[in-house]
């Protein structure tokens, strides 16, 4: 009984230490891995990134998206109005397309 004992003590032990490094090597990787580790970063590499909290990289992120929404919004400005999307019968059935396509694909633009 006491020598089961030792076994289980013994194999306690050794999964812990086989856990910890597994853990350590992981680190390591991710490391490796990061792009703070590797001295880049998503600004170029000038490091101010470090000195952002996540809360202004955030603030900049949706900025950055508000921008390009808005850059989308005037280039659909720039797009012709008669061309809308709207029902199109082709071959008896109805699909959803711009007029232009509609009348490419020799479909009834409804």
């Amino acid at each position: 009984m006491r020598i089961l004992l030792v076994l289980l003590l013994v194999a306690v032990a050794s999964s812990g230490c086989f856990v910890f490094d597994e853990i350590e090597k992981g680190q390591e990787i991710m490391a490796t891995h990061s792009p703070k580790g590797s001295g880049g970063g998503s600004s170029g590499g000038d490091g101010t990134d470090e000195a952002k909290t996540p809360r202004e990289r955030l603030a900049e992120y949706y900025a950055a998206q508000r921008s390009k929404a808005k850059a989308r919004a005037a280039k659909n400005k720039n797009e012709d109005p008669g061309d809308a999307v709207g029902s199109c019968k082709k071959g008896g059935n109805t699909h959803f397309t711009r007029r232009s396509d509609c009348e490419l694909q020799g479909g009834t633009f409804l």
